[in-house]
């Protein structure tokens, strides 16, 4: 650690290695978003108790636990007097939240170390009248719920002027871009400071508290993996979605705006293949609801970006540069906060919440995380035994099991977060952890492969695939040793099981299948990693497996004779195998099985060549009858 490194608070992450903490001590008075509060509410400077102002860590989580309890009381005896009232004020918390930690991303944060300062003291009662004084009135002039029984649905309301006008009112560059530290209210008031637009999640967010502040309270937050959008109910019951975060300032862009998400796929073309009902960015009509004001707050805290500048992901290989730069405060603060609403039942139906505490807990794990809690149903052990895990393992687990039985296994990022943790555990040592990754990223593949592909729309999770594949050649089929005259060199794993290699074999041939799998549906080659040319492409990576590995594996995924296993997951004592392929270039004796068996890997054209599917030969058949 250089000198300037602890001068500016910085410590390397003792569990990872990747990243590097920042703890910003400068006075935040100092800076120019402190400035501007202080500059802004100078008149209520007299009235202004010292107990508004934060002053420690331990002070802020008492004062967001107060709020938490108060949004999760049970309104239900007052719904018919005060209902919207209530429901009112709770969003109106809500945006204060949004706010606060807005203001906390911004002051520590910048890209410049000499522009980064402590979160403490937060004043906190300045940053709450924000709300009143400077959000509040963008909503003036928006259409409010009438008490009327006959008065408009909440869709007719967002598109004759309430979604665009709040995200015109809003987003004072009429656009929304994927930037750090833009995703709440706090950008909306104050982004001009840093010339921050709001992001997608941003957008979706205050119109989803603008409308609830009108009073319409069935407008619901909803997310799916990537994006986040408004849905209610109308006034005969059915939900309904409204697109209203979509980037740009232009006619088009402007005419999406509180349009259905099935009329936004409209493009004019009768070529258009992707549809609500089959797309990953809306998670094929199985969106996440935040229909609770605590559930919007998990997703609040769930968003904060703890990032210091735009970097590299650190699920991301660093190639010896400097690891990623992260706010320490920031990770403690969105850890706790966390468990405050874990600890309250809040994020049950919440899988991104629960992936996100379970990564806080992975780089600064607490005494909760560090928990050993029975697994042993959750794993669905064969053995009888009890089969303990970490708390901080136990968070991904429950991110899958949520994805699985709530909806309907739509979700990708609960096996790749998963499968991250057991990558970086496995490095350590234990290596059936190695292959229990590989399993999780081979599930990942398998639930991307029942999307219809588009290019717009699984752009993100392409990029995750790209990235996937060259972790499980950096840190999964390759090892790192040091000597002290060239350095750190990566060599050819060398598996301290034979059977754990066989494993992580057909699990790496699983991982490929369904990304085969995906481009015969869709009869078109797009798997970057499927390029042969690609530097981390199937040939280079099963290259590391000798020959009698990759014949022992491929006869373990072609056995009819070995029982199944009802276990969920790899464990030290148990091995599981991938096994019957869907693919038909991985079929008994094709072309590409064949290349693998062999003791060099060489893959050409013809054995990654697409077959044709049944409907492809007969249009080619009725063409060749016209000619």
């Amino acid at each position: 650690m250089s000198s300037s490194d602890q001068q500016r608070g910085v410590r390397h992450d003792r569990s990872t290695g990747r990243v590097m903490y920042d703890e910003p001590t400068s006075d935040p008075v100092e800076s120019i978003h402190r400035r501007r509060l202080l500059e802004t509410h100078d008149d209520h400077r007299d009235k202004d108790d010292d107990d508004d102002v934060i002053i420690c860590h331990e002070d802020l989580l008492r004062a967001f636990a107060d709020d938490v309890t108060s949004l999760d009381l049970d309104d239900d005896d007052e719904n018919d007097a005060t209902g919207h009232r209530t429901n009112g004020e709770k969003y109106r918390t809500l945006a204060e939240w949004s706010c606060i930690i807005g203001y906390c991303e911004s002051v520590c944060t910048h890209a410049d170390a000499t522009r980064r300062y402590s979160i403490f003291p937060l004043p906190l009662l300045s940053l709450r009248r924000l709300v009143e004084e400077e959000f509040l009135p963008l909503l003036d002039g928006i259409p409010r719920a009438s008490d009327d029984a006959t008065s408009k649905d909440e869709k007719a309301v967002i598109e004759e002027g309430g979604g665009e006008s709040v995200h015109r009112r809003t987003n004072r560059n009429s656009s929304i871009r994927d930037e750090l530290h833009a995703n709440g209210l706090y950008a909306c008031v104050r982004g001009d400071i840093d010339n921050k637009s709001l992001d997608c999640f941003g957008a979706a967010l205050l119109v989803v508290i603008g409308m609830n502040i009108l009073g319409h309270h069935a407008s619901t937050l909803t997310l799916s993996e990537d994006h986040a959008y408004e849905s209610h109910i109308d006034r005969h019951g059915v939900r309904r979605t409204c697109e209203v975060a979509v980037s740009g300032n232009t006619n088009a862009a402007k005419a999406k705006r509180g349009r259905e998400i099935s009329s936004t796929f409209d493009d004019g073309s009768s070529r258009a293949i992707v549809d609500a009902e089959n797309s990953w960015l809306y998670m094929a009509k199985n969106p996440v609801l935040c229909d609770t004001p605590t559930m919007v707050l998990a997703a609040m805290i769930s968003n904060l970006n703890c990032d210091i500048g735009k970097q590299r992901s650190p699920w991301t290989e660093n190639g010896g540069k400097k690891p990623p730069l992260v706010s320490l405060p920031l990770y403690l603060m969105k850890r706790d906060m966390l468990w405050i609403l874990h600890e309250r039942g809040v994020m049950m139906k919440f899988p991104f919440a629960l992936m996100e505490l379970g990564e806080c807990e992975e780089h600064l794990s607490s005494s909760r995380g560090l928990e050993w809690v029975d697994a042993s149903e959750l794993l669905q052990c064969d053995s009888g035994g009890t089969t303990l895990v970490l708390m901080n393992e136990k968070l991904f687990l429950d991110a899958i099991l949520v994805s699985r039985t709530v909806y309907n296994d739509a979700q990708v990022y609960p096996y790749l977060y998963c499968g991250h943790y057991h990558r970086d555990a496995g490095r350590d040592g234990e290596e059936y952890r190695l292959v229990e990754s590989l399993r999780l990223y081979a599930e990942a593949t398998r639930v991307a492969s029942s999307y219809r592909y588009d290019t717009r729309d699984c752009l993100q999770l392409m990029k995750h695939f790209t990235t996937v594949t060259s972790l499980i050649s950096h840190d999964i089929l390759l090892s790192s040793t040091w000597d002290c005259r060239e350095g750190i060199t990566n060599d050819v794993r060398r598996w301290q099981r034979r059977d754990n290699a066989i494993a992580a074999s057909t699990w790496l041939i699983g991982f490929f299948d369904s990304l085969l799998l995906w481009e015969e549906r869709e009869q078109n080659a797009f798997v970057e990693v499927i390029d042969l040319r690609h530097k981390h492409s199937m040939a280079r990576l099963f290259q590391n497996f000798s020959v009698d590995i990759r014949l022992a594996a491929i006869e373990k995924i072609q056995s009819q004779d070995e029982p199944g296993d009802n276990s969920l997951a790899v464990t030290e004592d148990r091995l599981i195998y991938f096994r019957n392929p869907r693919s038909k270039r991985l079929a008994i004796n094709s072309l590409l099985v064949a290349a693998l068996s062999k003791e060099k890997v060489i893959i050409r054209e013809s054995e990654m060549a697409l077959p044709s599917t049944g409907e492809v030969r007969r249009c080619r058949q009725r063409k060749k009858a016209r000619s």
